[in-house]
C-alpha cells in the first residue's frame, strides 16, 4: 500500500504539469482565434468603408451628370439674354468666353473627386440663379418714338380704312369710284390730323412724314380697288 500510494504522488506533479500545459495550449489559441476574429471584422469595415465610397461617387458622377445640361442651357439662354440687351442699348457684347486664368482657377477647383465636381456644380447653378435674377431686374430700353408713332397712326388707317369700305359698300355701284376717293382723302385727313395730336402728346415727337405715308397708302390702294372694279363690271 505505501508502495502505490508513493507511486501514485510520483505521478501526480506530471499529470498536474501536463494540465497547465494543456491549459495555456488552449488560452493561446483562444486568444489567436480572437485575434483572427478581430482582424476579420476590421477587414470587412474597411471593405464597407470602401463599398460605401465607391457607391457614393458613383451617385456623385450620376447626379453631375444630370445637373450639367440644365446648367449649360440656362447659360445659353443668358448669354442670348445679354446678346439682345447690347443690342437694344447699343453697347458692345461683354466677353464671355473665360480666360486661361479662370480655366486653370476652375480647373482647380473641380480638382478631387466627383463629389467635388458636384458641388462646384451646385455652387454654378446658385450662381445662374443670381444671374437670372438680375437679367430679370435689367431695365430694357423703352420702343422709340418712331415705333410708337406706328402704332398710332397704323390703328388710325385701318379704321379709317374700315370706314371707308363700310361706307363706299352702302352708295350705287355707278359712283363708287368718287365716293371711294372722296371718303379716302377727307378719312385720311382726318386720322392723320389725330395721329398727329396723339403723337404730339404720347411721343413728343411727331414723324409727319412716316404717318401721312401709313394713312395714306392703304386708302388710296382701296381707292384703286375700287376704281378697277368699277371699270372691269
Amino acid at each position: 500500500m505505501s508502495d502505490d500510494s508513493a507511486g501514485m504522488s510520483d505521478d501526480d506533479p506530471a499529470a498536474e504539469s501536463g494540465g497547465r500545459a494543456a491549459g495555456d495550449g488552449g488560452r493561446q489559441l483562444t486568444g489567436v482565434w480572437q485575434e483572427y476574429l478581430e482582424a476579420a471584422e476590421r477587414l470587412d469595415a474597411v471593405r464597407r468603408e470602401a463599398a460605401a465610397g465607391v457607391a457614393a461617387e458613383q451617385s456623385a458622377v450620376r447626379a453631375a451628370r444630370e445637373e450639367l445640361p440644365p446648367i449649360r442651357a440656362r447659360l445659353a439662354l443668358q448669354q442670348q439674354r445679354m446678346a439682345e440687351m447690347a443690342t437694344v442699348s447699343g453697347r458692345p457684347m461683354p466677353v464671355l468666353v473665360p480666360s486661361p486664368a479662370e480655366t486653370a482657377s476652375a480647373e482647380r477647383a473641380v480638382t478631387g473627386g466627383p463629389a467635388v465636381v458636384l458641388a462646384a456644380l451646385r455652387q454654378a447653378m446658385s450662381t445662374v440663379d443670381v444671374a437670372d435674377g438680375a437679367l430679370a431686374q435689367a431695365p430694357t430700353r423703352p420702343p422709340s418714338a418712331t415705333t410708337r408713332n406706328l402704332g398710332v397712326y397704323g390703328g388710325l388707317a385701318a379704321v379709317a380704312l374700315l370706314a371707308q369700305i363700310v361706307f363706299v359698300l352702302l352708295v350705287d355701284e355707278r359712283t363708287r369710284p368718287l365716293y371711294a376717293g372722296c371718303t379716302g382723302f377727307l378719312l385720311g385727313f382726318g386720322a392723320f390730323g389725330i395721329g398727329w395730336i396723339v403723337t404730339g402728346v404720347v411721343s413728343r415727337t411727331r414723324t409727319a412724314a412716316v404717318g401721312l405715308a401709313v394713312v395714306a397708302l392703304p386708302l388710296l390702294l382701296s381707292t384703286a380697288v375700287f376704281t378697277l372694279l368699277w371699270i372691269t363690271r
